[in-house]
């Protein structure tokens, strides 16, 4: 009974710290993820320096860590989505873009060398909050991973609506948040085509 009451303490404790720290869901159910796990840039931040086994994951395109800019913070750097240069998208002035099929295995793959599994702690971060992000934690959640965050500002942050930066992305963002980024990518976190 004793060890039962603690574990429960545990529970409820835990329960409140991750809790404390979570984000509130995307009023849009398309941002919505089976897990239902959501926190901004500086709650991530947050968690990862206090627990140095949450992974984040960015799932933007090469090009944008690139020309944009990426986080050295994150430990995996694998594309929810990849962009066929042949076609335009019919719905928005874009480039057609398509599932990564190999962004789970991938993703495994890199999260066994760094000694995680589907039980470990995942942020999955795009450019501004669940558009490649939430596909990620829908495509992860059929395999067994429940402990997938969405971080709902992403790296760039949303856009402003009105104002005279109206249309820039100036609101909120790990890179608007001043967290560690840089535009120097390093062969040891590049995301390389096999």
């Amino acid at each position: 009974m004793k060890k039962l009451a603690i574990a429960t303490a545990l529970a409820v404790t835990s329960t409140f710290t991750i809790n404390s720290l979570a984000a509130p869901a995307p009023t849009d159910p398309k941002k919505q993820t089976p897990q239902g796990l959501y926190v901004d840039s500086k709650e991530a931040y947050e968690m990862m320096q206090k627990d140095p086994k949450v992974i984040l994951v960015d799932v933007r395109t090469p090009e944008e860590w690139q020309f944009v800019g990426y986080t050295d913070k994150a430990q995996i750097m694998i594309p929810t989505v990849q962009f066929k240069y042949g076609e335009l998208d019919p719905k928005k002035p874009r480039y057609k873009s398509v599932n990564n099929p190999n962004f789970v295995s991938e993703l495994e793959e890199k999260a066994a060398a760094l000694g995680a599994d589907e039980n470990s702690t995942y942020i999955l971060m795009c450019r501004s909050g669940s558009s490649r992000a939430q596909p990620g934690a829908k495509m992860l959640d059929q395999y067994g991973y429940k402990n997938v965050y969405i971080m709902t500002d992403g790296f760039e942050g949303g856009k402003l609506k009105e104002g005279e930066h109206k249309g820039y992305r100036f609101k909120s963002g790990w890179k608007y948040n001043n967290l560690p980024w840089t535009y120097n990518l390093t062969a040891s976190n590049a995301y390389f085509v096999k």
